[in-house]
């Protein structure tokens, strides 16, 4: 399939140059410093008027903070803001996921907040909606530590902003090109929103045919609950309805019969996921896939931990060595990534396509290969444009041979019932053409 490719677009190359000789990815731009925490105060107390949120912080003893910081979390134990049950050790201390939620949110959006009684109201799991000010003002008599989410926020920004420099779309001049980086950063928005659905099933992806992509203005970016950024079957789930919205931004796509447009997603959709698996996980990062909105599932876990989280060991090491490392290698920008990707789908290779389908799917993808050698010959001496140009188009072997393989063992694990995948990757998976792989 690569080889015909390459031949087909080098012979017609060929053709044209004898007639025409002479031409040749959670917000994180803000990062929680003292000096951005508003004032927290009560009018009756002269102690509290105007003081900022940080000094208040600051007043509390470090060496508690610490204490509290090496405490280990035993199950069973009541937050100590509120009283309810504790889910870990939030902020140095053992607290519930609301009070741990109320802090991060007091900080984050510097919230100010005063007292209507004297100060002292009572903080317990009934009553700790009704104020606050006397709730924060809790929280850190109690030692959460502030500092700690500086601490986060500052290595999420670096994990997100590490993997690629972004292209200038006003750089760009090839219109083709261009579309393709618009659409990829409408992507990266709409992985990380809770407001772009995760779809359950192909039926209920293709029944609109308006993609969330034209409705991207509509969508914001909101922190993921925290057992979705570790979990693996979301992020597949997610990544895939994501390939679907995006495929539905393409007016040829959308002009597609309902069979037709199912073929192509089950066909190309996984190839999609594990190639932007490996081009989004930062550069630092080489024994491991990060997750989209910057987490990585790995991190400070076992390896038995991790086989039983994911059951996909095996898939995400082919992903690293038959995916990662080679494009590292090759230095792939976000222009030839963005362009691979569409290339991978529409795929004329891809089984059971009506024939109208097909000449649709030819003449894209003709037009992207041309995209990419435009492309490549704008930045490269002749020979070692079309070396690179061969050796992108060689890539998507191995995407789609790991993309099989990862379809084989889902299929495997849930046959056997060591997890629960999620509907709409399971569909995918069970209506995926059978590859030889490996």
């Amino acid at each position: 399939m690569l080889s015909n490719d390459i031949y087909h677009y080098e012979q017609a190359e060929t053709s044209a140059e004898s007639r025409n000789k002479p031409n040749m990815a959670y917000d994180c731009s803000h990062v929680l410093d003292n000096n951005s925490l508003r004032a927290l105060h009560h009018d009756d107390d002269e102690d509290q008027v105007h003081r900022t949120a940080s000094q208040v912080v600051a007043s509390f003893s470090k060496q508690k903070l610490k204490q509290e910081a090496l405490k280990k979390f035993i199950p069973g134990e009541p937050c100590v803001v509120c009283g309810d049950a504790a889910s870990g050790i939030h902020y140095s201390v053992s607290s519930c996921n609301g009070c741990k939620t109320f802090f991060r949110r007091v900080l984050i959006e510097n919230r100010t907040y005063s007292c209507k009684g004297d100060g002292n109201c009572p903080i317990d799991k009934d009553m700790r909606c009704s104020c606050r000010h006397c709730r924060f003002k809790k929280c850190l008599q109690v030692g959460m530590d502030g500092t700690e989410l500086n601490i986060e926020r500052r290595r999420k920004r670096k994990i997100i902003d590490a993997p690629k420099p972004e292209t200038s779309i006003n750089e760009i001049q090839d219109d083709i090109v261009k579309d393709l980086i618009v659409k990829e950063r409408k992507f990266l928005k709409l992985l990380t929103s809770t407001l772009s659905p995760i779809h359950a099933s192909i039926d209920e992806a293709l029944i609109d045919d308006l993609s969330t992509f034209d409705m991207f203005e509509r969508f914001e970016r909101h922190q993921l609950a925290a057992e979705d950024q570790m979990n693996f079957s979301y992020w597949r789930a997610k990544i895939l309805s994501t390939v679907i919205e995006w495929a539905k931004s393409f007016p040829e796509f959308q002009n597609l019969s309902r069979k037709d447009r199912e073929s192509l997603i089950v066909h190309s959709s996984f190839s999609n996921l594990v190639l932007s698996e490996a081009f989004h996980t930062p550069e630092r990062f080489t024994d491991r896939i990060v997750f989209p909105d910057g987490l990585s599932g790995f991190r400070n876990l076992t390896a038995n931990i991790l086989k039983e989280r994911s059951g996909l060991i095996p898939t995400v090491v082919a992903v690293i060595n038959n995916i990662l490392v080679p494009i590292r290698k090759m230095r792939m920008t976000e222009i030839e990534y963005v362009l691979l990707q569409a290339i991978i789908f529409f795929d004329r290779e891809c089984i059971s396509l009506s024939d109208e389908c097909t000449k649709v799917v030819h003449t894209k993808r003709k037009q992207l290969l041309d995209a990419l050698r435009r492309h490549l010959d704008s930045k490269y001496l002749k020979n070692e444009s079309a070396h690179r140009f061969a050796a992108l188009l060689l890539r998507i072997s191995n995407v789609h041979k790991v993309a099989a393989f990862k379809r084989e063992t889902l299929c495997t694990i849930e046959t056997f019932n060591l997890m629960s995948p999620h509907p709409l990757t399971m569909e995918i998976s069970k209506k995926y053409p059978d590859v030889s792989f490996f």
